[in-house]
């Protein structure tokens, strides 16, 4: 068993985790009625619910797995090289679509091994799935398979060539997608994309506008188990070392099996 794993082979610390960003996503849900935006100095959204979760989850981590690097969208914290595993926080990916009272939107958690590959997730989004009173809670720990609100994922059968992609609300402005015949969904949350050929059942592929390691490391970790790939549109696997110290990566990233990708990068263009 590598250190990553061992971390967390404990369950009653893993389900104190999972507790937790239920906890969180149930609070932001609660408080989306009545919030106020603010902006930071790239102009992305930020509430007082980001910072407040972000505290929460800190604690809770740095608690539970006090051998962990912690790398959040909210707060920077040092980083040093003799971590067992690396943790991401993204309090609620998809702030701005939040701040409207829209609900596709989540509380992410990922976990990366000392190599920088992401091995796991605990991913909640409250007022997705069947019914907002449930939502859509998607947890992976290293070495296992992913799970869907307790229950194994399934494998999908996927279209080819794709029919429907979840793609970012900009990604008109950079690529041309006249080449491709489907359907292109757009939801506000760069996790919840990822997640789409994995979880529902017509989605085949995802197009991710390039973004922080927060914003895509806890998907990978799920697409990843599922045989999906994950890579950049120039071709290259996606390379975290850079990321993890609050860098974007360098290109828009596709999601999907890869023959689906292939297809999908024959077809658009700059």
């Amino acid at each position: 068993m590598d250190r990553t794993a061992e971390l967390f082979a404990d369950r009653k610390k893993r389900d104190q985790l999972i507790e937790t960003v239920r906890i969180c996503g149930i609070d932001a849900m609660e408080s989306q009625e009545h919030l106020s935006r603010t902006y930071k100095s790239d102009g992305s959204v930020l509430t007082e619910t980001d910072l407040r979760i972000n505290r929460r989850l800190v604690a809770c981590i740095t608690s539970l797995y006090p051998s962990a690097g912690i790398v959040s969208e909210e707060e920077k914290t040092p980083l040093r090289d003799d971590r067992d595993a690396y943790i991401v926080i993204d309090p609620i990916d998809g702030t701005d679509i939040y701040s409207q009272g829209m609900p596709s939107w989540c509380v992410a958690v990922g976990i990366m091994d000392t190599n920088l590959h992401p091995v796991g997730a605990v991913i909640f989004a409250p007022r997705w799935g069947i019914g907002h009173t449930r939502g859509m809670l998607v947890t992976r720990f290293p070495g296992e398979e992913p799970c869907m609100d307790g229950e194994a994922l399934p494998k999908k059968n996927y279209h080819y060539p794709p029919k429907q992609i979840a793609a970012a609300s900009d990604i008109h402005h950079q690529l041309n997608l006249s080449g491709f015949n489907g359907k292109v969904r757009s939801f506000g949350s760069s996790i919840l994309h990822a997640l789409m050929p994995a979880v529902h059942s017509h989605i085949d592929m995802a197009l991710i506008t390039p973004c922080y390691i927060w914003d895509i490391a806890p998907a990978h970790a799920v697409i990843d188990a599922m045989g999906l790939e994950l890579m950049l549109i120039n071709g290259s696997k996606l390379d975290y070392r850079d990321s993890l110290h609050r860098k974007k990566t360098e290109d828009y990233a596709v999601v999907g099996t890869p023959e689906a990708a292939a297809y999908l990068l024959e077809s658009i263009g700059r």
